[in-house]
């Protein structure tokens, strides 16, 4: 029997940080099943240019992953609530920034209490999966299915092998005993329900945003797709800067071939924010 392990993220990389600037603050949130390793390059990019970068680490995410079934969307929201409050409190401008999940919390906490400004990178609000529309039902009958069994996974793609790897360091995604056993394993759907909450919670706050927004989209993004962030966008109750780059759903590394296209977006963004700050 192939032992699949749940618990790869006990490295240093996973956790919080915080690099200081004094141009103003960033806040980064990471996606699911992420970490603040995922917006790394992001940090970097921003403190490069003065800011303060602080990346956090959702509640049940990183090395707390076994137990991600007793959170919920509220106290993900609540987390980046209670941390942009802070940076709001040390900081004449704090630019919020969220990845895939990360930025349909974002984007419920920018409703609340507004940022300066928002930077959305494949903002999720759904899954265009007839998989994804069960869920609800599906927490209710079936609490811990095989819903890799459902999802027709092409272990040819980077970001695909990237993601399993997440869960899984170890594996050998060539091994067909070892895909199978992926397609055996039983996730909690009590998470996706709350996954499946928060992204219906940012598309109901959608119009209540009224920050200057960057929103980044990968063209090859199968997972949240060009098609919906578009619809995302119009929703937005505030006129973004949208920008497709050619990249899949993991846009925020510094390592894919778009990144310079990514960099520039995010520093031309952040440049014009902060003229129109100044003026």
């Amino acid at each position: 029997m192939i032992d699949v392990q749940l618990n790869p993220f006990q490295g240093e990389e996973h956790r919080p940080f915080i690099l200081n600037g004094d141009k103003g603050a960033v806040l980064l949130v990471h996606g699911f099943p992420g970490s603040p390793r995922d917006m790394r390059d992001i940090a970097e990019l921003v403190h490069n240019h003065g800011w303060t970068a602080k990346a956090i680490l959702l509640p049940g995410f990183g090395a707390d992953i076994e137990h991600i079934t007793d959170y919920t969307n509220k106290d993900w929201v609540a987390t980046v609530h209670a941390q942009l409050l802070d940076l709001q409190r040390d900081h004449k401008r704090v630019i919020l920034v969220g990845h895939s999940l990360g930025g349909a919390i974002s984007v419920q906490v920018a409703a609340q209490i507004p940022p300066d400004a928002l930077i959305l990178a494949a903002p999720f609000w759904k899954f265009d999966h007839i998989a994804w529309k069960a869920i609800p039902i599906v927490n209710i009958l079936f609490p811990r299915p095989r819903l890799f069994k459902y999802l027709r996974l092409d272990y040819s793609k980077p970001d695909v092998r990237d993601g399993i790897h997440n869960f899984m360091p170890d594996a050998d995604l060539d091994d067909p005993e070892v895909r199978k056993a992926i397609a055996n394993f039983r996730l909690p759907v009590k998470t996706f329900a709350q996954i499946h909450r928060a992204g219906h919670a940012a598309y109901a706050d959608a119009p209540k945003i009224t920050c200057e927004t960057l929103v980044l989209q990968g063209q090859q993004d199968d997972l949240v797709s060009p098609k919906l962030t578009q619809e995302f966008v119009h929703r937005l109750g505030v006129k973004s800067r949208y920008v497709e780059v050619d990249a899949e759903h993991d846009l925020v590394s510094s390592e894919l071939p778009s990144w310079s296209a990514m960099q520039n977006a995010i520093i031309t963004f952040i440049q014009h924010f902060q003229q129109e700050v100044c003026s």
